[in-house]
């Protein structure tokens, strides 16, 4: 039984008897280093953003933009005649928001 384990152990080295060395492509270990070399620089960073005449105009165009919203969303007040007119128009059809509330009243 021993000897029976010994002969295939045998066997599988004796397969790779006949491996030989691996030999690297031409050229890999120069392409190796410069990629590495290549990683080693760090990228230009997007600072472009922070730059003062970038963030002047980005706060000048939001200003902008809420000064237009601003402006353009004022309502004129309405006229004396418009609150009268609105006012008995109310009164005329019964249109009054405090008489729902005295009708509903319990005593």
């Amino acid at each position: 039984m021993n000897t029976e384990k010994n002969k295939k152990i045998e066997d599988i080295l004796s397969s790779l008897d006949g491996v030989g060395r691996v030999s690297a492509p031409d050229f890999f270990y120069t392409r190796l280093k410069a990629r590495m070399e290549r990683e080693l620089v760090p990228e230009p960073k997007r600072s472009w953003i922070l730059k003062p005449v970038f963030a002047f105009s980005a706060l000048v165009l939001i200003l902008a933009v809420n000064a237009v919203l601003i402006f353009s969303e004022a309502k004129p007040a309405t006229s004396v005649a418009e609150t009268d007119y609105i006012q008995s128009a109310a009164s005329a059809y019964s249109i009054n928001t405090n008489l729902t509330y005295e009708i509903n009243q319990l005593p």
